[in-house]
């Protein structure tokens, strides 16, 4: 098993697809063609306005922090994002706008191709009890919500993330303080 330490000031800062703000990538990986494949991003959403367009693509959002947003998806419905750590799906190719609640708003995005690509998300909630996790068949990224962590013998700190791939072999992971999350992000590529 292959095991990466991803820190938080190691994120590479790209603007949106629309120009209207920046996202940190966390991690991504590109088709032979150069075409996204998946990818893990970090973004604050400081005004109203529309979303980028991800059309043949997945997208799972969930607020991190900040008096949250309504994303309206045109005739698909809306989506309120007002609690902090609640996963929202839907698809990218859908119009998308947001209207905040009040300031600014932090997100956390899974992108992922319909083409072959599956992904899974899920809010861990640790206890000062040492807990095993199991990747899945293709990668897992351990992205700290809020810790301290220990993992993998190094500690993370809250943005940072740890990928794991190439085996199923588990991990242990074990809040360092009363308790921590960790939002657990498995990418399969079919």
């Amino acid at each position: 098993m292959t095991v990466t330490v991803i820190r938080y000031d190691d994120h590479d800062l790209v603007p949106w697809k629309n120009g209207l703000g920046m996202t940190r990538e966390v991690a991504n990986a590109q088709r032979v063609d150069g075409r996204l494949l998946w990818r893990i991003s970090l973004a604050t959403v400081d005004r109203d306005g529309p979303f980028s367009d991800f059309s043949s693509y997945r997208r799972v959002i969930m607020m991190l922090e900040g008096d949250g947003m309504t994303l309206d998806f045109g005739p698909h419905g809306r989506a309120v994002l007002d609690r902090p750590f609640v996963p929202h799906v839907f698809d990218g190719g859908w119009p998308t706008s947001a209207t905040l609640h009040g300031g600014p708003t932090r997100d956390l995005n899974v992108v992922t191709s319909h083409d072959g690509v599956r992904s899974h998300v899920e809010v861990l909630r640790l206890g000062p009890a040492r807990e095993t996790e199991s990747p899945g068949p293709g990668l897992t990224f351990l992205h700290v919500l809020d810790g301290p962590v220990a993992a993998a013998d190094t500690v993370l700190e809250t943005g940072d993330t740890l990928r794991l791939d190439g085996s199923r072999q588990a991990v242990d992971l074990q809040a360092e303080g009363g308790g921590a999350l960790v939002y657990r992000i498995d990418i399969d590529l079919a």
